[in-house]
């Protein structure tokens, strides 16, 4: 048997109406039997579809009450699911069910079929599509979930992760955190990506602990509905801290919501310091990647000018190798533990998955307490609001485009999102303006990935070697977005 089902049947053996998924929207809640009930009843639809074993379910059920028991019953199923964001754009899906052969696309109800599928209700709130049979596609038996991440280069990868190494990346954060069964979590981030996913999802499922759950961020809410059902665990992305810090709760920040975590990008010391100076609690840096799992976590109570991602996890072995751009003392973080996944779906990982664990994109050192500083990254995608956004996504969509000649996407910095998406485009002939640019790349891309500036230009900036010249497009783009165009036209 799945160790999630296992882990979940003796929750509902020993407590069937405990509550376990509250939403605030209906003013329902599940219980551990609702949940189960939901799951069967998945379970038995999805092996009614025959779908082929080992090819993935993907999903964008996004944070709708069903999602936590679509993963359920996919465990039951032993069908690997690749959770994908919400608003992704259908291009983007049906490139993905291409890609890594997916059996199947589950989705909100109501929305047309895409071209080839066949349509079936899952549940009240969900269809499943599925894709016709092929032969000779890739197959993930050992797969428990697919998790998409935008990698360090080129097109979004997805990691193989085993079932054991979901749940032990949940019992690292859990123990990290303090986060037990009696506690409830609010649910503002997407269940979809990896930090959802281990923090929330597998946390529900292999120890009962209950989630508010809310379908998009509402601020206006949060309040409420910490004090309405107990929560004490928010985990957050550091542009909801600085939200709240610029805009506090009605009637301030709610007493029972205590343990405070902020992952998906770099925390940095001044949030922390304005929201403890506004309302007397810390905010804590979590640092994970998709293909490890959690990674680290700052469980001091004290605020620093330095924000640092804390001590290793119990179980994750952390070492510093040298890497180009590395500071004095530090390197290129590598990961090893029983949470990494073993290899990238169609890709070995071959560079990265070595020595028996994870070489990530990040540079770091350690500091005199042992704690892990971050200091930079190899890779060079971009960070919108804890959303990783890899630019040659981006510029392979803007190629396509009738009437561009060049394209190169970069990220600029963001004072509410982190970083905004920037796209400076070449026009082959006039008429090419920044409304076309964004709505073909709304056709095309989930909301997220839409560049929010377009500079267009008559050619991109080359080095004395004929080669891109980054820094000057960089200045060029981050003038532009302050306003202050530089004198020279083409830098």
């Amino acid at each position: 048997m799945s160790e999630i089902v296992e882990r979940f049947t003796r929750i509902l053996r020993n407590d069937p109406h405990r509550p376990l998924l509250h939403l605030p929207s209906t003013g329902i809640t599940l219980t551990a039997t609702d949940v189960w009930t939901r799951a069967a009843s998945i379970r038995d639809r999805l092996r009614a579809a025959k779908l082929p074993p080992g090819r993935p379910i993907l999903s964008l059920a996004g944070n709708l009450p069903d999602t936590v028991p679509l993963l359920l019953a996919c465990r039951a199923a032993g069908t690997p699911l690749m959770p994908v964001d919400a608003s992704t754009a259908l291009p983007e899906v049906l490139d993905l069910s291409a890609r890594f052969a997916a059996a199947a696309l589950v989705r909100p109800t109501g929305a047309p079929p895409p071209r080839g599928t066949v349509v079936s209700p899952l549940c009240a709130a969900l269809d499943v599509l599925t894709f016709p049979p092929a032969s000779n596609v890739p197959e993930y038996p050992d797969a428990a979930v697919l998790k998409l991440t935008s990698g360090s280069t080129g097109l979004p990868k997805a990691t193989i992760t085993s079932e054991a190494a979901l749940v032990n990346d949940t019992l690292h954060i859990t123990d990290a955190m303090g986060i037990g069964p009696a506690d409830t979590q609010l649910a503002a981030i997407p269940l979809s990506h990896a930090y959802g996913l281990g923090n929330l999802a597998v946390t529900l499922l292999v120890q009962g602990t209950a989630i508010v759950l809310r379908e998009t961020f509402v601020p206006h809410q949060l309040r409420t509905d910490a004090e309405r059902y107990g929560a004490r665990v928010f985990p957050g992305v550091p542009f909801m801290f600085d939200h709240f810090s610029a805009n506090p709760p009605a009637g301030g920040w709610p007493a029972c919501l205590s343990q405070l975590v902020s992952a998906g990008a770099r925390l940095e010391a001044a949030t922390v310091r304005r929201f403890h100076d506004r309302f007397g609690v810390k905010v804590h840096s979590f640092y994970g990647t998709t293909e490890t799992g959690g990674i680290a976590f700052d469980d001091t109570d004290d605020v620093r000018d330095e924000t640092t991602v804390g001590r290793p996890l119990h179980g994750v072995t952390v070492a510093l190798r040298p890497g180009d751009g590395a500071p004095p003392g530090g390197g290129r973080v590598h990961v090893a533990g029983d949470a990494v996944a073993s290899e990238y779906a169609g890709d070995d990982g071959a560079d990265v998955f070595v020595d028996g664990g994870f070489l990530t994109g990040d540079l770091g050192r350690f500091d005199a307490r042992g704690h892990l500083v971050l200091t930079g990254r190899v890779s060079s995608f971009i960070n919108v609001a804890g959303r990783k956004v890899q630019p040659f996504e981006i510029e392979q969509i803007l190629a396509g485009m009738p009437g561009v000649a060049d394209v190169r996407v970069l990220g600029v910095a963001d004072a509410l999102r982190g970083q905004q998406i920037v796209a400076c485009v070449v026009p082959r002939a006039a008429g090419l303006d920044a409304v076309s640019v964004r709505q073909f790349c709304a056709a095309h891309l989930a909301p997220y990935k839409v560049p929010r500036s377009v500079l267009i230009l008559d050619a991109l900036p080359l080095t004395s070697r004929g080669k891109l010249d980054r820094r000057a497009l960089e200045a060029r783009a981050e003038a532009e977005i302050a306003g202050n165009r530089p004198k020279n036209p083409m830098l």
